[in-house]
């Protein structure tokens, strides 16, 4: 993606990186929108090549216990791939003390 075709919503992520300092587990998330969006508009490319930009954001923990993939984009490729992704999410979720902001959905009584 060149810097022309970049949008508003990630130039004010890089502005906000830069300016505020946001944290490593802001950085996750956002890389984690980045995959799952890929994913599920079946870009396969971009899915897999997201995922090879979340590898060095992650703690040296996980990093040391998971290696990339090589790329691959046929059906059993993406689904190395997705159940890679998912072995992280949950490492990432049960393995460190990152904290995670918590959503809460207010129900209807």
């Amino acid at each position: 993606m060149s810097s022309t075709n970049i949008k508003p919503d990630n130039l004010y992520y890089s502005e906000e990186t830069y300016s505020k300092g946001l944290s490593r587990e802001d950085t996750l998330e956002f890389q984690i929108r980045i995959i799952v969006k890929y994913y599920s508009s079946g870009m396969w490319n971009e899915f897999e090549y997201s995922l090879k930009a979340l590898y060095p954001l992650l703690p040296s923990l996980i990093r040391e216990r998971v290696k990339p993939l090589k790329h691959n984009i046929t059906p059993v490729g993406v689904e190395e791939h997705y159940q890679w992704f998912l072995n992280i999410q949950e490492m990432l979720e049960n393995d460190t003390n990152m904290i995670w902001k918590k959503k809460f959905i207010k129900t209807y009584e």
